[in-house]
């Protein structure tokens, strides 16, 4: 199989948590990538995600500290992964795409809509792939609750409830995540929330919703976030932070179907925490376990029937998954997996790192290109905006920046007006 080789650009965290998945797909029977080098202009942290790469992946790709010295040097390269701080994407994914690579950018696209036009705008002039590592949707279960819905499991959808509530006044991984002009917690997280919306039900017209700062201070945890990824930077981290950025979020959606969405996340939540999603149609309801969990959505149809087994199947008939998520995850039309959670996060990676490189070989369009990350974020940003103004706004304004009374201080802060 042809590999495509591709860098990795950003080597802190989240950067060693996608060297898992590079691993899992290396280990599989489809691996189409070679990792030949990693940049950062932390020069530690790139030399120790090479070490790494050499203990997982047996070769040790080289290091480098910028992007244009590392394509000079290596002209082979075709595609880098970006998975910097969300607010440098605006930053490091054009200087990729100019520098000729095809790039795959974490979630969310950019830390504001102008961003996000930057980095599209460098996509389409350089003509190169421009791909979301969005890895919610490509959740097995999450697969298997599409296609129940767009098979008419439960009919005609109506209503989409997504809740998140909990976190309290702790420090969430790390200190940039509750600054208003560094990516705020809301967008980050909010953002894969805002994508299964999406994936689930379609585009959304219309969003009617407030962000609010509950915490002003939050305090440091033994917590190493997902996957334990970021212990090695734990003693940097300070006791206590001053939040800047919204915590929470609270959200009305009107579909372009017609169906309603509620929306909470609350990032703030003290006492019983609370976290469901479940999609409501003319002839029964969907619930869904969350994600990166591998336990099985519940279907209850009218008359007091509910499926939670393997029947489940029967009403989903266009459920597939692809091969490598098959492999990876044990049959094609799985409905239950279990492993750790790191094992899932590094398997639903690897179908991300598999289609990127797929989408170099042939130029085909990813799945989450840069439209679909666009909209996300969109949606996101809707409630902050919606809140400023006291109106609906539809999503169409956001994209076209004419709404962007929240993220104007963050675009003059980083240069993008």
């Amino acid at each position: 199989m042809t590999r495509t080789p591709i860098a990795i650009v950003g080597c802190g965290g989240m950067g060693r948590r996608h060297l898992t998945g590079i691993t899992a797909l290396y280990h599989s029977d489809f691996c189409n990538i070679e990792l030949v080098a990693v940049c950062d202009i932390n020069q530690k942290n790139a030399e120790d995600l090479a070490d790494e790469a050499k203990t997982s992946l047996g070769a040790r790709p080289r290091v480098f500290g910028g992007v244009a010295d590392m394509v000079k040097a290596m002209p082979e390269i075709q595609g880098a992964d970006v998975p910097t701080d969300t607010g440098s994407h605006h930053l490091a994914a054009p200087d990729c795409l100019h520098a000729g690579l095809h790039v795959m950018v974490e979630k969310p696209l950019a830390i504001t809509l102008r961003g996000c036009n930057r980095i599209m705008n460098a996509a389409r002039d350089t003509g190169k792939i421009l791909s979301v590592a969005e890895n919610y949707r490509r959740d097995p279960i999450n697969r298997l609750a599409r296609a129940l819905i767009d098979d008419g499991a439960i009919g005609t959808p109506q209503l989409m409830i997504e809740t998140s509530v909990g976190g309290g006044n702790q420090l969430f991984i790390t200190p940039w995540r509750h600054q208003k002009l560094k990516g705020t917690l809301t967008l980050d997280a909010g953002v894969h929330n805002a994508d299964i919306l999406m994936y689930y039900l379609g585009d959304v017209e219309t969003a009617y919703g407030e962000a609010r700062l509950y915490e002003k201070y939050r305090y440091k945890t033994n917590s190493a976030g997902p996957g334990g990824f970021y212990a090695k930077w734990a003693d940097t981290i300070p006791d206590r932070i001053e939040a800047t950025g919204e915590d929470a979020m609270f959200g009305y959606l009107r579909f372009k179907s017609g169906a309603i969405g509620q929306w909470i996340n609350h990032h703030a939540g003290h006492g019983q925490g609370q976290h469901g999603r479940f999609v409501y149609g003319s002839k029964g309801s969907l619930t869904s376990p969350g994600d990166r969990n591998g336990r099985p959505l519940k279907l209850y149809l009218d008359g007091g029937k509910e499926i939670a087994d393997g029947q489940i199947l029967d009403y989903a008939p266009s459920y597939r998954l692809g091969s490598v998520a098959a492999q990876l995850f044990g049959g094609e039309r799985v409905w239950t997996y279990e492993f750790p959670f790191v094992d899932i996060d590094a398997k639903i990676l690897a179908t991300e790192y598999h289609e990127f490189a797929d989408c170099i070989q042939t130029g085909r369009q990813p799945e989450v290109d840069g439209a679909v990350g666009r909209r996300d974020t969109a949606l996101v940003y809707a409630l902050f905006e919606s809140g400023k103004l006291g109106r609906p706004v539809t999503l169409d304004e956001l994209e076209a920046v004419t709404v962007d009374a929240y993220q104007r201080e963050i675009d003059e802060h980083l240069g993008l007006v």
